[in-house]
């Protein structure tokens, strides 16, 4: 008796407008938007507000982009997005919302956040955890995009068959 395996590409379905790509791309937007001058709205801009746009804000842009746009791809080419993907997705939004929230910047009263102002310990409380919030946040990036771009050239799915004219030749007549 022999067994294999084939490797069979999931067939596409009819093709969607991928709207949520769309969606996506824009969220990524706002997210690098918050995270690099969010600060400013609530009047504690300082002078760090350029480093933080020109490196933490690039890099959530372009990756939150680069996903929007390949969840596009795979709706436009029929296929499907995984729930993982998403979930990778809304986490690092999550933790970019998060980490816009905890990030200290440089003003005439000296560092200060959001979420705790000038105020010791607050202060220290919200830079610690702004460093974990902008690892995880940029890591899920990655993730999602990576799994976005496997999603846009669809699913492989395994198939068993077993061989029954096979079987004859392979058996031993002595």
């Amino acid at each position: 008796m022999t067994y294999s395996v084939i490797r069979v590409r999931a067939t596409p379905s009819a093709s969607r407008s991928g709207h949520t790509g769309g969606v996506v791309v824009v969220a990524g937007i706002a997210v690098a938007a918050w995270t690099s001058f969010g600060r400013h709205l609530f009047g504690i801009g300082g002078d760090l507000t350029i480093i933080y746009a020109a490196t933490l804000g690039v890099i959530f842009a372009a990756l939150l982009v680069f996903t929007g746009l390949a969840i596009r791809r795979t709706a436009r080419r029929g296929f499907e997005t995984r729930a993982i993907t998403y979930a990778f997705l809304i986490a690092s939004g999550v933790s970019g919302i998060l980490l816009g929230l905890t990030l200290p910047d440089s003003t005439p009263r000296g560092l200060q956040t959001i979420t705790s102002g000038p105020t010791q310990p607050g202060l220290d409380i919200a830079i610690g955890i702004a460093n974990p919030l902008g690892v995880i946040g940029i890591a899920t990036a990655i993730i999602a995009l990576v799994l976005s771009i496997r999603d846009s050239r669809g699913r492989i799915t395994l198939v068993e068959h077993w061989g029954d004219e096979d079987d004859v030749a392979l058996v031993d007549p002595a």
